[in-house]
């Protein structure tokens, strides 16, 4: 591994989120880190894009050794932007982080965390999504812990993740450095309930119940992600975007549709 990488960070929670000031602290004390987040929380945006309107990068001076990048736009908008216009060099690796609760199974697919880390892996840059189960997400100390135990396997990582595939890496509430385990995700989460409500004028509207989503005990039968976090091990899932399905593939060529 390089003696210092160059290092983009993105996150989905804001520039300023207690969470990715603390992995800027921590990382910058060996390696060159910019960080373009937006200037706004941007939960459970998924890999939406901004299309319909300008999209501004605002440079603010909080840290001495990181640049930082507000910008009025979604996660994976700071991933294109930052790549084709506000880094003078391509960076070594792309961390999205560090969120504030785990983002496991199907929780994924909605997770601005982890879609923008498979915007980076998309551009051809390394890249990891990182969460972390804290107590108090609104204080920096809570995320500390985290960041410096994660850049004690940073070498690891890097060395380690092919450049088609986006790492991601959850730590638990309590976890210890050596229980660790590459683990797939856990499937038949998605488990969305709305509570309806009436406003004093009669208009009718409706709140999502769980929005992290919940899970039965089948889902910790499948010892996925799910169950290792709560046995108190830090995760790995290697994730792929090519989401064809080889089977259905073979299915369709067979079946001469395209004859």
């Amino acid at each position: 591994m390089k003696k210092s990488l160059r290092i983009l960070l993105i996150n989905e929670k804001g520039c300023f989120d207690p969470g990715v000031i603390a992995l800027s602290k921590i990382l910058s004390s060996r390696h060159k880190v910019v960080v373009v987040a937006p200037l706004q929380a941007q939960e459970g945006i998924g890999h939406a894009l901004t299309s319909t309107k300008p999209i501004r990068a605002t440079q603010f001076f909080p840290l001495s050794r990181v640049k930082i990048f507000g910008v009025n736009g979604t996660p994976c908008d700071c991933v294109g932007i930052a790549l084709d216009k506000l880094l003078k060099q391509p960076p070594d690796l792309i961390i999205s982080g560090i969120d504030h609760y785990n983002n496991r199974g199907e929780t994924i697919y909605s997770s601005g965390i982890v879609s923008s880390a498979i915007s980076g892996t998309l551009h051809g840059v390394k890249s990891i999504a990182l969460s972390a189960c804290v107590a108090n997400p609104k204080r920096e100390r809570e995320f500390l812990s985290v960041a410096r135990a994660f850049m004690r396997k940073l070498q690891y990582f890097y060395n380690n993740l092919p450049a088609d595939t986006t790492l991601n890496v959850n730590y638990p509430r309590k976890f210890n450095s050596k229980k660790i385990k590459c683990v797939q995700l856990t499937h038949n989460m998605v488990d969305n309930f709305y509570t309806h409500e009436v406003n004093p004028f009669g208009r009718e509207f409706y709140w999502m119940d769980n929005e992290v989503m919940g899970h039965g005990l089948e889902c910790l039968d499948q010892k996925g992600d799910v169950y290792w976090l709560k046995q108190g091990f830090i995760t790995l899932t290697p994730l792929k975007y090519d989401l064809t399905s080889d089977t259905a593939l073979d299915v369709l060529n067979i079946s001469g549709i395209g004859v």
